[in-house]
């Protein structure tokens, strides 16, 4: 299999590894140029996701702002989640790269990326792991048909399959599997803790799962931006964190969330591997990254209209005006750093 590489985002990208437990890089820590590896993308898929920073990375879905999501809701961000999978696509191959290096590692037959959402982590794993079958398991049908497309784009058809089902209710669809991927997919079920334990029942005797979840929200700018008052991309984070509790509140039977790798215990896994790792997109940022950056603040705008006062949102519609010097799609000190929670563990 192969696939084009964007050399100038590699060139300008970084990823660093910490310990989940201590604010300072962990063992085999990574700091380095990143190969960014985007297969089958091209610069005329242009895609909008303006909520990345929240809990949605891997390409999957998520937003600030309204509660609920349909099936309307994941139709309208497919194409967007698509296009942020692609630009924070080396959570998805780095932490592969761990997952294969954990003591008694079998090479995996079949692998289910479970809550794909457009299928970006489920093409790349199948690249990563040529000799596996991998499943794109999802419960929305829009997801689902961007991820068929993105399959037959690359020429996966053999190899990547998808199922529609709902997590943690229809897992059996999945059969055996040898590396359970769920990337930004865990926090949309009410009680995570019994979602976690119903993976189980799935894995093979030798199987992995890969739990991926935000760490810090998505910073795109700095501080001071020489309009409005300093501080915006810290009050954007705060409204953030209070949508993604109100979202948490509204889920059905839904359980207070704890730490990660408290639940991950409590499910019954051994933990063998939970780090931090970030990635930095650094200026002059290059056009891909400027489109998901200029997503981003789009939704964010749209769906923190009440949470922020008026003069932030005026920043905001100067931040989003293409045709203002200092909007995210001209000013040169816009870039991308977004975080992830990963936990490796064995059933």
């Amino acid at each position: 299999m192969t696939g084009t590489t964007d050399s100038k985002l590699a060139r300008l990208t970084t990823l660093t590894w910490f310990s989940s437990r201590k604010n300072t890089p962990g063992d085999g820590v990574i700091v380095l140029p990143v190969p960014c590896t985007v297969p089958g993308m091209t610069d005329h898929e242009h895609h909008a996701d303006p909520a990345s920073g929240h809990h949605q990375q891997h390409g999957h879905r998520h937003g600030h702002g309204h509660a609920e999501f349909d099936e309307a809701t994941w139709a309208r961000w497919a194409a967007s989640a698509e296009l942020e999978g692609e630009v924070l696509l080396e959570f998805v191959t780095s932490t592969a790269e761990r997952v294969a290096s954990t003591p008694g590692w079998v090479a995996p037959q079949r692998i289910a990326d479970v809550g794909s959402g457009p299928g970006v982590a489920a093409c790349e794993l199948a690249r990563l792991f040529p000799a596996a079958h991998v499943i794109a398991f999802d419960s929305s049908p829009a997801m689902l048909q961007h991820a068929s497309a993105r399959i037959h784009r690359l020429g996966l058809g053999g190899v990547v399959s998808v199922v529609l089902g709902e997590i943690p209710s229809e897992l059996d669809r999945l059969g055996d599997i040898d590396l359970l991927w769920a990337s930004m997919s865990l926090h949309h079920v009410g009680d995570e803790v019994a979602a976690l334990r119903a993976f189980r029942p799935t894995l093979s005797p030798t199987g992995v799962v890969a739990i991926v979840e935000m760490a810090d929200q998505i910073r795109m700018f700095p501080a001071d931006l020489g309009i409005g008052r300093v501080g915006l991309a810290d009050r954007l984070a705060q409204c953030g964190a209070e949508w993604f509790a109100q979202m948490r509140n509204a889920l059905p039977s839904t359980i207070e969330s704890q730490d990660l790798g408290v639940m991950v215990e409590a499910a019954g896994y051994t933990v063998v591997d939970d780090r931090v790792a970030r990635v930095r997109i650094d200026v002059p940022l290059p056009e891909q990254a400027r489109r998901f950056v200029v997503g981003t603040l789009t939704r964010t705008r749209s769906q923190l209209d009440a949470m922020l006062d008026a003069e932030d949102l005026a920043v905001l519609d100067v931040l989003l005006d293409p045709t203002n010097p200092l909007s995210v799609a001209q000013r040169d000190d816009v870039f991308v750093e977004a975080s992830r929670r990963i936990i490796i563990a064995c059933g």
